[in-house]
């Protein structure tokens, strides 16, 4: 393949990764057809599970379980990979496993078997997960692998590392340090046989910096955490590099430099904000923050924090409830909210005028009750739409397979056809272009408006000029998060910016598909922003 060289996440390969796939599908050839769409989830930035679906599909056709299964496989990979969106990632799994079980083909088996136990490692089944690695670590230790053939042995051994390190977590995680530093020393002599496992190598690193860290040798914890970050941030890993600051930071506080061990715990906090992700064992370096803005007296930094652990607490109730069952909280929900409500009132207090007429206090009492009230309400509208944009960035998984409107005259193939046609419009922005009608798309899509309109009505949930607009209210939602130039325009502009006819229409579509008024979450981002620490 011509693409072979690039980089992942490289959109240059669809120049040929586009032609190959038409071919494949002019041909029928869904075989070939799931190897492109598993080579496009590579390099694609933004639709990984777009394509992730469309394996599936093709896979379906071939009749092959062994396929299926392995399609299913890759939908988890980037469900967990990409998403972190563990028991989404365990529902791919099991279907892969459904498939897999009693597969002939004893890599597939195993490589679903460590996925498995992956997610389920971190869902805080340790005891379970550890028989599991241990059988993976032994089936990709004793595979013997022909003379020839170096890419099946460097996924071999890739599978043997990933599989040790697991098994190392899980060991810590039941307080064994002892042997899971001898497994450590294992890892690090079988990564350094090739450049290219500098990654796994890293992670050992990390693992003894905590064992380190866990038997209060600071000084080398910090030693190993250092060199684990070199690969760590080389990969872009947030998950990993989010644990190794937390941890440094650590060992810096208990050597009280508590300096830079804050600048470490800010750290973790800037990968939270970015990517709305965070592990249950990091949760504590909010708890750090609030207790060091508490002793500086710092009271809009303490608020600050406080409504991030917040937020950290909504996120890890929703994929980790099994663990946060288990993690000591020095703050509850309750103990974090009132903490909010006197930090707030505490500001408010501030410029309050003792020296006001009694009436007029009651005045101006009755007025604040009803405006703070109205902003709790916008507050709260504010936070549940961060939460909708945090999850819109995973797509919804699809049906299993494609389906035909009922009493339609398209075949499932052309319902198919239509919609992956329209899903790579939806990629383009299509809904941007002025003056769009369902006529025009429709002679897009060559097809006539009726097909269209089944299709929109049957997989989009909506009239096809409800789907045009929430697409456009989707994308101007995140310009708005993400882009302070955006935040400047005036209502009248961001409604032509995104194909709106009228700053009237605009705001009211806005207002009903996000719950809050542009205006108010332009406004609350801002403040959101200028809260944030330096």
């Amino acid at each position: 393949m011509r693409y072979d060289n690039f980089e992942e996440n490289d959109i240059r390969a669809f120049n040929f990764l586009n032609p190959y796939i038409q071919k494949a599908k002019q041909e029928k050839n869904y075989r070939e057809l799931a190897q492109a769409y598993k080579d496009a989830i590579s390099f694609s930035p933004n639709h990984k599970l777009y394509y992730a679906d469309s394996i599936i599909w093709a896979a379906s056709k071939t009749g092959d379980k062994d396929l299926l299964g392995a399609s299913y496989l890759t939908k988890g990979t980037v469900f967990y990979f990409n998403h972190k969106k563990f028991k989404l990632a365990l529902d791919e799994y099991l279907k892969a496993w459904n498939y897999l079980e009693n597969t002939k083909d004893e890599y597939l088996y195993y490589k679903n078997l460590y996925h498995i136990g992956v997610v389920k490692s971190y869902l805080g089944y340790h005891e379970e997960t550890l028989d599991i690695f241990e059988k993976c670590r032994n089936y990709f230790s004793s595979k013997k692998i022909p003379p020839g053939f170096p890419n099946l042995e460097y996924n071999n051994k890739k599978g043997y590392l990933n599989s040790l390190h697991q098994n190392i977590i899980c060991l810590i995680e039941l307080d064994r340090l002892n042997e899971a530093s001898l497994l450590i020393d294992e890892g690090l002599t079988g990564a350094s046989s090739h450049i290219d496992f500098y990654i796994e190598r890293s992670y050992f690193y990390k693992l003894q910096g905590i064992i380190d860290f866990k038997k209060k040798n600071y000084d080398k914890a910090i030693s190993n955490f250092n060199n684990a970050l070199a690969g760590v941030e080389k990969k872009n890993d947030f998950t990993n590099a989010s644990a190794i600051y937390f941890y440094k930071g650590k060992s810096l506080l208990s050597k009280n430099d508590v300096n830079n061990a804050v600048c470490y715990f800010k750290k973790v906090d800037s990968i939270f904000s970015k990517h709305q992700f965070i592990l249950p064992e990091v949760r504590e370096n909010y708890e750090i923050l609030i207790n060091h803005s508490k002793k500086t007296k710092n009271e809009k930094i303490e608020l600050y924090f406080t409504n991030q652990l917040l937020k950290v607490d909504l996120i890890l109730s929703t994929d980790f409830r099994y663990l946060l069952e288990k993690i000591h909280k020095e703050y509850d929900t309750k103990d974090l909210l009132r903490a909010k409500k006197r930090l707030e009132n505490s500001r408010l207090y501030g410029y309050g005028i003792a020296a006001f007429s009694m009436s007029l206090l009651i005045l101006i009492f009755t007025i604040t009750f009803f405006r703070r009230r109205k902003e709790r309400e916008i507050h709260k509208k504010y936070e549940e739409l961060l939460l909708k944009i945090a999850q819109d960035n995973t797509e919804k998984p699809k049906d299993e397979f494609v389906h035909k409107p009922k009493n339609s005259k398209l075949s499932v193939e052309m319902v198919s056809d239509l919609l992956n046609k329209l899903n790579i419009l939806e990629q383009t922005n299509f809904f941007l272009e002025k003056g769009l009608t369902q006529n025009k798309l429709a002679s897009k899509l060559k097809t006539n408006t009726t097909y269209l309109s089944e299709i929109v009505n049957e997989y989009k949930g909506h009239h096809f000029n409800i789907y045009l607009n929430h697409l456009r209210i989707q994308y101007v939602t995140k310009k708005l998060y993400e882009s302070k130039i955006w935040r400047s325009y005036s209502i009248e502009t961001l409604a032509k910016e995104c194909g709106f006819s009228n700053r009237s229409n605009f705001s009211k579509v806005f207002t009903e598909v996000n719950n809050i008024s542009p205006a108010d979450f332009i406004r609350k981002r801002e403040g959101e922003l200028k809260q944030m620490p330096d």
